[in-house]
């Protein structure tokens, strides 16, 4: 075994596929105003999500805030199976996929998210005896808990400070450029990942670890 002793994974695209795409129509249905392209826009031009994935709003001020940006009818559920519709099933195998890697590596989370999404992934039973995926983490850090989210440099070093690491001990996966980017500045060995072929680069890293 080589130096690298513990793993840093982000979720979304990484171990749980995500399709974006189908958040922007599913609100597109309830706007008056916007169709899925105008919203895709106002979302990320706007940041109209980072205070919520950074704690700052609580969920019916971040409900309220992209009711009145994206001009939105709709009840509190159907808000959220709407902003939910972006998230996939978790491949069959990522449970035995991880329980290897956690036979060799410690392994930690850090994910940008939200409370209405985390409420639904966080909620399973992908284990062979009904275990939750997320018990195979020392620590899963999520961006609404911790008041960051990536690329802030804060927020990795937020990481390394509470699991008392060192960031030459950590290796970081992670689909988006600006992340890996602000993870490497800090000496963290970070891996952009193409959501089409994630769990074979992950291994692909990991047998040059091994």
């Amino acid at each position: 075994m080589k130096s690298k002793k513990s793993l840093l994974f982000d979720l979304g695209n990484v171990l749980l596929p995500i399709d974006l795409s189908l958040t922007f129509q599913a609100f597109s249905q309830l706007s008056t105003s916007f169709n899925p392209l105008e919203i895709q826009d106002k979302i990320f031009n706007e940041g109209l999500w980072l205070g919520y994935e950074a704690g700052l709003l609580n969920d019916d001020e971040f409900r309220d805030l992209l009711r009145d940006q994206l001009n939105l009818i709709c009840s509190n559920e159907v808000f959220d199976q709407a902003f939910s519709a972006l998230l996939l099933d978790f491949p069959s195998n990522i449970y035995s996929f991880l329980e290897d890697l956690n036979s060799k590596f410690d392994l930690y989370l850090l994910s940008n998210t939200s409370v209405i999404h985390s409420r639904i992934f966080l909620n399973n039973q992908l284990g062979p005896h009904g275990e939750n995926l997320f018990g195979l983490f020392k620590k899963a850090h999520f961006s609404y808990e911790m008041g960051l989210v990536k690329p802030n440099p804060l927020i990795y070093q937020q990481v390394l400070k509470e699991n008392n690491l060192e960031a030459g001990q950590l290796v970081f996966f992670d689909d988006n450029a600006a992340n890996i980017e602000s993870a490497s500045q800090l000496g963290i060995d970070s891996i952009l990942i193409d959501p089409k072929t994630s769990l074979s680069q992950i291994s692909a890293k990991i047998n040059e670890l091994c």
